[in-house]
């Protein structure tokens, strides 16, 4: 998340605390609610080694960091990235809610992936406009700029067009299959075994794959295929998250033509930018017309993939996003 660049820029030394050492302290730290109890112990004891704290996933591991800043243990400013809403639970009022929302208004300086999250955020943690305007910010995250240039070189064996959609829980599978159901071209999923029941049963032209597949086995099945598809779940898409952002930043890094299910907090526009299309109707049927208008547009495919790498080299790419996380760190600092 921005450390090789940051150290290639000649400004910044980021180490990188080894995510697990002392597996008890984790233990006791899920007892008393404090996820990654051991990572965060380790960083307060070598804190002043360290002019600031930078945290990719907040909030995973910060709540002790919180509390140290909320009492005034802890003056090293603390970065940390919003790719999900800070409050995502239902009830904000209760003490508990209460809690949160005080010790995730800690932090010095916010990062965030989306202009409308970065506006929920400052709501929902109660932040003025003017405090917003110096202390959120908004960057581009994007792949790795150096790792996928190399990637079109491979040497691929021959197959027929098909789609492929990849992910975890966040993603709307069963809805997926029912459409290709209607329809006869051919789909690959790749998931985890929660991610398509085994007692789904399959049409003819969709082949599950929810074994562990590694990365640089994905990326050739992915630019293998058509177009990648990103079906997220109708329920959690407007909670305020940026899920689908990674395989989207997939697709822009390997030129693939993108369908995928409307997002509010992404803030790529996929069909102004030329490298996909949105499916707005969340439904069986609404994909399953997507699907065939996206497939009748076969001939463009070469096109779409041609604006997506324009995307990687010109805008989201690792290089672009260290550069803006430099900018907030001197802030910071």
């Amino acid at each position: 998340m921005g450390k090789i660049e940051l150290e290639e820029s000649g400004d910044f030394v980021v180490d990188i605390l080894e995510h697990q050492k002392f597996v008890w302290l984790n233990k006791l730290g899920n007892i008393l609610q404090i996820p990654y109890l051991d990572q965060q112990i380790r960083a307060l004891f070598r804190v002043r080694n360290y002019d600031l704290l930078y945290f990719p996933y907040p909030l995973a591991n910060c709540r002790l960091i919180s509390l140290f800043k909320w009492i005034g243990l802890l003056s090293t400013p603390v970065v940390v990235l919003g790719h999900q809403g800070f409050l995502f639970y239902d009830d904000k009022k209760s003490l508990l809610g209460k809690i949160f929302k005080k010790s995730f208004q800690q932090f010095d300086h916010y990062a965030f992936f989306s202009k409308r999250l970065l506006e929920k955020t400052r709501v929902d943690l109660g932040f003025s406009m003017d405090y917003a305007s110096k202390h959120f910010h908004h960057v581009h995250w994007g792949p790795d700029r150096k790792f996928y240039r190399s990637l079109n070189h491979f040497d691929l064996e021959p197959s027929p067009p098909f789609a492929i959609s990849a992910g975890t829980v966040d993603r709307d599978y069963d809805m997926l299959i029912d459409a290709f159901s209607q329809i006869k071209q051919p789909l690959k999923i790749f998931c985890t075994p929660k991610g398509v029941s085994s007692t789904k049963i399959l049409p003819e032209n969709v082949t599950v794959d929810n074994s562990w597949v590694p990365y640089p086995q994905l990326l050739k099945e992915y630019l293998a295929s058509s177009f990648i598809i990103i079906p997220i779940r109708e329920d959690i898409k407007n909670r305020g998250n940026t899920f689908g952002l990674t395989v989207l930043n997939d697709c822009i890094a390997l030129g693939k033509p993108v369908l995928m299910t409307y997002h509010p907090y992404i803030d790529i526009d996929i069909e102004k930018e030329n490298i996909g299309l949105w499916v707005k109707d969340n439904t069986v049927k609404g994909w399953t017309q997507a699907l065939n208008k996206m497939f009748g547009l076969s001939d463009q495919f070469h096109k779409m993939g041609e604006s997506a790498r324009d995307l990687y080299f010109e805008k989201y790419n690792s290089g672009v996003f260290s550069n803006e996380l430099a900018e907030i760190f001197r802030k910071a600092l």
